[in-house]
């Protein structure tokens, strides 16, 4: 390793950023495109936004929590821009300047990266890969419920079995912190202690700041509510003002609305879930699973959020954390192999394999050429090496005509050995099945030896070494 790699940053990369090797990119892309599959299916379109937006727009109800996390620098104007920590402030920013003459409600969806200046761990990166939702326009708890149900149906088609949807509603709170004699400091440490399910610093916090014992009580039970139906008249005490009581009546209705999409299984009634965002203004919901100690998705209706940017209009969505999914789903099953190819071509009769290549692509299969002058025998072992199924060789003759050329048409040596097999009919819709590898392959012989009829006719040798 030279000096400089030693001394400087050539070879790191930054914390909390990663490389995704072949294995993981795949993962990650199949789930993804799991995901884009689903919200495609419940009439959603997809939208992208830059990566980059001024901070402006960017701190727009994030709340402080966010903003002390942001990725900040100035453009060559002097401007302040941030690498977007979330996707629902740009997707708002989105709606309200480019979309809002269209019909609504919007049902819009995103697969896309954020950036949050975190402190690296396991799953907590300061890169993250996120999908999600947004319903812009539909203002009651069917939209809510939809959302919800949604964020249900992306987790089970990821493959995790044990996972649970926590429910709150954030005007509950709102509402009994609104009789409470408490500055806004205050306020933000109550709410933090909530969230955190902090109950000694919130009892102590409380029993400092002059509130009576009764609503002191009142406030510590929020929090402890947690579970089904019988949650909803557990909570009823804490209806102290029309604020509260119509956040428990909204939550009564979109609970009831998980009931009839069949998800309320996944669901649990949580009063002390809270969101770190500034925007949520009523139902908020975070999905968990076993030994993560963080959510894999979030969200909940922000009905303020568009009305920053002009265009009053209530809405609601989720993010799922695509990163967090994969992690968790490792650690209760073991990996998947990167997969390989279906076929390598080699030889010294280029436009042969060329051909030969394309037309197995178009049947479907996956095909590398060999690029490294190998014989057929180094052919074989490369392909035994890799997993390949099968190999094929391909000289030219000794009047230096390309093999095959003439008398080859479109169903040549290797179409009718494998090719044929592996094409569906016209009327076949998967028409990019892969096919069974010949027998041959399978008993574990060569490929050149099943299929490479051109390569045993000819015989060829390998080179010498110094052309290696």
């Amino acid at each position: 390793m030279g000096t400089m790699a030693k001394e400087g940053n050539l070879l790191q990369i930054p914390p909390g950023m990663r490389d995704l090797l072949p294995g993981n990119a795949r993962e990650k892309r199949l789930l993804e495109n799991e995901w884009v599959r689903l919200f495609s299916s419940w009439g959603y379109q997809e939208v992208a936004t830059p990566t980059v937006e001024y901070l402006d727009t960017l701190a727009l109800d994030t709340g402080e929590e966010i903003r002390d996390r942001l990725f900040q620098f100035f453009d060559r104007q002097g401007r302040i821009l941030a690498l977007r920590p979330e996707m629902t402030t740009p997707i708002a920013r989105l709606v309200a300047t480019r979309l809002r003459q269209c019909p609504f409600p919007q049902r819009l969806f995103y697969a896309a990266n954020v950036f949050r200046y975190e402190e690296p761990q396991a799953g907590r990166q300061r890169e993250i890969s996120q999908a999600g939702v947004e319903l812009v326009g539909a203002p009651g708890p069917l939209a809510d419920a939809e959302v919800i149900a949604m964020a249900v149906e992306a987790l089970r088609a990821s493959g995790l079995e044990d996972f649970q949807i926590s429910l709150g509603q954030i005007e509950v709170f709102n509402g009994v912190m609104e009789d409470l004699p408490l500055n806004a400091a205050q306020k933000a440490r109550v709410r933090t202690l909530v969230a955190k399910k902090d109950f000694v610093s919130l009892e102590e916090l409380l029993a400092t700041s002059g509130i009576d014992k009764e609503k002191s009580d009142l406030l510590l039970k929020l929090p402890t509510l947690h579970g089904g139906r019988e949650v909803l008249i557990q909570a009823l005490p804490l209806a102290v003002n029309e604020r509260a009581r119509r956040g428990l009546e909204n939550l009564r209705a979109v609970y009831e609305g998980l009931r009839n999409f069949g998800v309320e299984d996944y669901v649990a009634i949580d009063l002390g879930v809270l969101r770190g965002f500034d925007y949520y203004t009523g139902v908020v919901f975070e999905g968990y699973t076993v030994g993560l100690g963080f959510p894999i998705c979030g969200g909940g209706r922000y009905d303020s959020l568009l009305g920053q940017f002009g265009f009053d209009c209530p809405a609601t969505g989720f993010a799922l954390g695509l990163d967090r999914v994969l992690l968790a789903l490792h650690r209760s099953r073991e990996p998947k192999a990167a997969p390989v190819s279906d076929v390598v071509v080699g030889g010294n009769n280029a436009g042969k394999i060329q051909a030969e290549a394309a037309r197995m692509r178009k049947n479907g299969l996956s095909v590398e050429i060999d690029l490294m002058n190998r014989c057929e025998a180094e052919l074989e072992q490369y392909a035994a090496a890799r997993g390949i199924a099968q190999s094929f060789y391909f000289p030219a003759c000794a009047c230096g005509q390309a093999e095959g050329e003439d008398g080859e048409g479109e169903n040549g040596p290797i179409l009718s050995e494998i090719g044929n097999l592996m094409a569906p009919s016209a009327e076949t819709p998967e028409a990019a099945t892969p096919m069974e590898p010949p027998a041959a392959a399978q008993d574990g012989q060569g490929a050149g030896d099943a299929g490479a009829q051109p390569a045993a006719t000819n015989g060829p040798t390998c080179p010498p070494a110094q052309e290696q």
